[in-house]
């Protein structure tokens, strides 16, 4: 393999490791921090410089995780530095989305308050309730994050004995907007076949008359809900499959195919969050309870969608090399 691919694969593996706005001064100082001392050992040893000259370079260097942390400050010392940011934002975003789901639920009736006579009916002795129960409670997140982070040091450690040279990856080019055509059948396929049985559920009793009494009047749909806000579904799940279809046959997504579903996902957030807030879903209050908790959870996946579609669209460049 020729030298030359062999660092810039070498460098790429290290700041992949890093911030993107740490990326391009850190490729260009350590690339030729490295052409310097190929250079420097290749007249030393009073030969060219071959690949197997510059693979006991790099191996001595160090594996690029560990030269990725030498360009950061110093950070937590279970947690790598190139994984804290990481860490950060699944434990405080798991936290944000619990309290996203459990405040609103009890401040609005959602979740009903037992076991709490005083100001139960009012503002603040719900805001307490929930302060008490799930705000605090939601601190379990980041001690799952924090255990499940400690056994993963635990085992790292235990293998780095035992860990195994690195080896550079042949050149490619990642292009994560080409999408999987069979993929996105099935992806349509199946969002049609949940339509439907969606839309059919109204009339549940006609269509599965097999099904006991009881599971059929614990889905039963509040009459206002179906008349007033559930007809919204109907227009976005039609523009949502002409989306679908039209990146179906492109084979990929695009600018504009990327900000229409980031308004589509926007659009599905806040019709998912005001079928859970305006009113009841199902007349059964367990079911319906359920149903609301469910329905502000699967809001704020698809608001998280709709940014994840939006920053992608912002990118300037559709392609996106692996040694990048």
């Amino acid at each position: 393999m020729d030298p030359t691919a062999i660092i810039d694969s070498y460098v790429a593996d290290v700041v992949r490791h890093l911030p993107r706005r740490q990326r391009a001064d850190v490729a260009l100082e350590l690339r030729s921090l490295l052409d310097d001392e190929v250079a420097g050992q290749a007249a030393d040893a009073g030969r060219p410089a071959d690949s197997t000259l510059v693979m006991e370079l790099l191996t001595a260097f160090g594996i690029p995780q560990d030269v990725a942390d030498r360009y950061r400050p110093a950070g937590f010392t279970i947690i790598r530095p190139s994984n804290a940011p990481r860490f950060t934002w699944v434990a405080l975003g798991g936290i944000a989305l619990i309290w996203a789901i459990t405040l609103p639920a009890i401040m609005l009736g959602v979740i009903p308050v037992t076991g709490w006579d005083y100001g139960a009916d009012t503002w603040w002795g719900r805001l307490t309730v929930w302060w008490l129960g799930p705000g605090i409670g939601a601190l379990w997140w980041p001690g799952v994050v924090i255990t499940y982070t400690l056994i993963g040091a635990l085992v790292e450690h235990r293998r780095e004995s035992s860990q195994k040279a690195w080896r550079p990856a042949p050149p490619r080019t990642i292009d994560r907007d080409l999408i999987s055509r069979p993929g996105t059948i099935v992806a349509i396929a199946a969002g049609m076949l949940g339509a439907t049985i969606v839309i059919a559920l109204p009339w549940l009793a006609s269509w599965a008359p097999w099904l006991p009494e009881p599971a059929i009047q614990a889905l039963a749909l509040d009459p206002e809900f179906l008349q007033w806000r559930a007809p919204w579904i109907l227009p976005l799940w039609a523009a949502e499959l002409v989306l679908y279809v039209l990146v179906l046959i492109a084979g990929r997504w695009t600018v504009p195919t990327l900000r229409a579903r980031s308004v589509l996902s926007l659009a599905g957030a806040g019709l998912l969050l005001w079928w859970s807030l305006a009113g009841p879903v199902f007349l059964s209050p367990a079911t319906d309870t359920t149903a609301r908790l469910i329905l502000a959870a699967l809001a704020a996946c698809v608001a998280a969608d709709a940014v994840i579609a939006f920053r992608r669209s912002k990118s300037t460049s559709r392609r996106t090399p692996s040694l990048v």
